[in-house]
C-alpha cells in the first residue's frame, strides 16, 4: 500500500512538472550565437588557392558582442606577416573576418581560444561543435570545403 502510495506521488509530481517549458526543450526561444570557421581549397594547376575565415551568426549577435571578439583578438601577440582578425560586416548580414596564410597557420587556435574565452565571459555557454566536409567537381575545377561551427547559448 505504501509503494502505491508512493508511485501515485511520484506520478503527480511528474503530471504538475511535465507541462512547463523549460529553456532546453524549446530551442528556438533560446538566444544563440553560432561562430563558424571555414576553409576552401581549390587546386589550380600546381597552385592551391586557398581562402580561410571565421563568421558570426545568429539571432543574438550584435556589435558589442563582436566589439569585445575583436578587442581579445587584437591582444594576441602575432608572428610577422600575420594579419589581425577582425570582424567586420559583411554584405551579408554577418559579421566575418579573413585570414591570411600566416595567422591560419600559426595562430587560428588562439583565435578560437580567444572568441570561447570571450563567449565564456560575456555569459554565452559553449553547447557543441559540429564540423562538416564537402567538395565540388565542376568543369572550373574542383573544391574542398571544411567548416566547424560553434554554437553557443544563453539561459535565461
Amino acid at each position: 500500500k505504501q509503494k502505491k502510495a508512493h508511485t501515485e506521488i511520484l506520478v503527480s509530481r511528474y503530471n504538475r512538472t511535465s507541462n512547463i517549458k523549460r529553456p532546453h526543450q524549446s530551442p528556438s526561444a533560446m538566444p544563440h550565437i553560432i561562430v563558424k570557421k571555414t576553409f576552401k581549397i581549390k587546386p589550380s594547376g600546381f597552385q592551391v588557392a586557398a581562402e580561410k575565415s571565421f563568421s558570426i551568426h545568429g539571432s543574438a549577435v550584435n556589435a558589442s558582442i563582436v566589439n569585445a571578439i575583436n578587442q581579445k583578438l587584437a591582444s594576441l601577440r602575432l608572428v610577422g606577416g600575420a594579419k589581425p582578425l577582425v570582424f567586420q560586416p559583411d554584405r551579408y548580414g554577418h559579421y566575418s573576418a579573413q585570414m591570411n596564410h600566416e595567422y591560419q597557420k600559426y595562430h587560428e587556435e588562439d583565435a578560437v581560444c580567444a572568441i570561447l574565452d570571450v563567449m565564456e565571459i560575456l555569459g554565452w555557454t559553449f553547447r557543441f561543435q559540429y564540423d562538416s566536409e564537402s567538395s565540388s567537381a565542376k568543369v572550373s575545377g574542383s573544391s574542398i570545403t571544411s567548416r566547424e561551427l560553434f554554437i553557443f547559448s544563453k539561459m535565461g
